[in-house]
């Protein structure tokens, strides 16, 4: 395929020779000299790692047929040799020029979303730095194009576009709040499973920035008249949700043209084509908040949040199914803080073991909560939230629910989604010989039946577990002495930890 990164993409950054690279330091060593991170809750992010084996080693490509090509990347089916799951694979192939920042763009592209953690966004699980290519792991989901599922289930166009606008701009919430612009939706590179749960797998437009930017990036007819001028920000995002929403509504775009200098003289233009193929006076709140959407002034457009309260979106969260909630509500109570050790290993067997069906139940219980969308829970969110908007399964339910968070939110301050995830879990069901097995083969990169004890704290759980922490989990293991465990020694000593610790007792 070539260079993977645009023109374009690559003059956002100064030439520096290869020699020079910046090198991506992992969150936990940054967090090295700085004791105010000792015995910090566990960071998902945190197990990522480089696999400094062979792609081929690990994984066997059971689709040659791509799932999905952009400009960043090539993803097909993969399955994983040690655990016979089904995953994702993004296969980049690397530029020949030595000179080239794109080693540099696709690195820091790989650190900024490890630490992404939201519903709505694929989860990365490792990745390979190979002589040719890159290959970057993603968890399993069941996915499918967007437009192709909607047209499958062929039910209330308005009711389908509404739920899947709202998790866009859900999404671009939580984006937008870690300052990072999104600048690649169009309804090809969304993902939609049969629950109109739509991911985000596409992340190699997405930039980290403090100010206003200049390059266009994108699909064209998704582009804001801001970028196009050069000196767009944040708002640029919603602009696309517009064309995504009037896409979607009405299967047009609203600035089209044969040619790309046509296409970008409509959008500069600003005049949308509303009533031209479309029946928009059929649903006109959606045909008003669309045209807020694709405001020509991103000053008067609305942010993601602002337009998330629109009273088109309050009306369609409405009509949304009831959550399950007894499988939560029944692990939340016996809920009790662990070592932090012990939560990075559930996190593991989660991340291998929990569906997307799973998963969806949980996230979709939290999203109730997390009124803001910036992918937490506060005690200001649970006093200010509106039980009767949250359609629930009982009152008690939701009161019982409430009180559970709230003794949460004690413990962490605000509960972010892992910490809501790992509180739903049944630890005791989920660490298992069979499951402490899987995380020991996933570890083992070189496949030599022994686990660095360096290399085991630095994943789980590196600063986030003081020096003082550390050793006292040694002392009680007997394994002060030890370098390397073997896959038997492994089990032993999480197995003495959960017995030493005191919310398995």
């Amino acid at each position: 395929m070539g260079c993977c990164f645009t023109s374009q993409n690559k003059q956002e950054v100064h030439k520096r020779h290869s020699s020079k690279l910046k090198v991506i330091i992992p969150k936990n060593q940054l967090l090295q000299t700085n004791p105010i991170y000792d015995d910090m809750p566990f960071d998902q992010g945190d197990c990522f790692q480089l696999n400094k084996n062979l792609f081929t080693d690990e994984y066997i490509i059971i689709d040659t047929n791509p799932f999905l090509i952009t400009d960043y990347g090539i993803y097909r089916w993969c399955s994983s040799k040690k655990t016979d799951t089904r995953k994702l694979v993004k296969t980049i192939k690397k530029t020949t020029d030595p000179k080239s920042d794109e080693p540099v763009l696709i690195l820091n592209n790989i650190y900024l979303m490890q630490y992404l953690d939201h519903p709505n966004i694929a989860k990365m699980i490792e990745y390979f730095n190979e002589i040719d290519h890159y290959y970057i792991i993603f968890e399993d989901n069941q996915s499918d194009n967007l437009l192709n599922k909607m047209i499958k289930k062929g039910e209330d166009t308005e009711q389908m576009a509404a739920i899947i606008i709202e998790q866009v701009l859900s999404t671009f919430v939580y984006l937008h709040s870690k300052n990072i612009i999104y600048r690649f939706l169009n309804h090809n590179t969304i993902l939609c499973d049969d629950q109109l749960t739509i991911m985000f797998l596409e992340f190699g437009a997405a930039k980290k920035i403090s100010q206003f930017i200049k390059f266009p990036i994108g699909d064209q007819h998704y582009q804001s008249p801001e970028m196009l001028s050069g000196n767009y920000s944040f708002k640029s995002d919603i602009w696309s949700s517009g064309v995504l929403l009037h896409f979607l509504l009405s299967g047009t775009m609203p600035f089209d043209g044969i040619m790309a200098s046509s296409i970008k003289n409509s959008i500069m233009r600003g005049i949308i084509k509303l009533d031209e193929t479309f029946d928009w006076d059929k649903i006109p709140q959606a045909k008003e908040f669309v045209k807020k959407l694709l405001n020509f002034s991103q000053n008067q457009r609305p942010s993601a949040f602002e337009a998330l309260k629109d009273k088109w979106i309050e009306k369609a969260k409405l009509k949304k199914k009831p959550l399950k909630m007894n499988p939560v509500l029944t692990n939340l109570r016996k809920f009790q803080k662990c070592e932090v050790l012990i939560e990075a290993i559930v996190m593991q067997i989660v991340q291998m073991t929990l569906t997307q069906e799973q998963k969806r139940e949980i996230f979709q219980i939290f999203q109730e909560f997390d009124t803001n969308r910036d992918g937490k829970i506060s005690t200001q969110e649970l006093i200010e939230e509106d039980i009767k908007n949250i359609k629930l399964v009982q009152n008690q339910k939701i009161k019982t629910l409430k009180r559970q968070l709230k003794e949460l939110i004690k413990m962490e301050m605000v509960i972010q989604i892992i910490q809501f995830l790992l509180a739903c879990q049944d630890k005791k069901k989920l660490l298992t010989v069979e499951k402490l097995k899987l995380v020991f083969a996933q570890l083992d990169v070189d496949k030599d039946n022994l686990l660095s004890m360096i290399e085991m704290r630095r994943i789980f759980g590196g600063n986030r577990i003081s020096d003082q922490n550390w050793e006292n989990i040694l002392n009680k293991t007997n394994l002060q002495k030890k370098s390397v465990l073997t896959e038997q020694e492994f089990l032993q000593f999480i197995i003495k930890t959960i017995k030493n610790d005191h919310s398995f007792q």
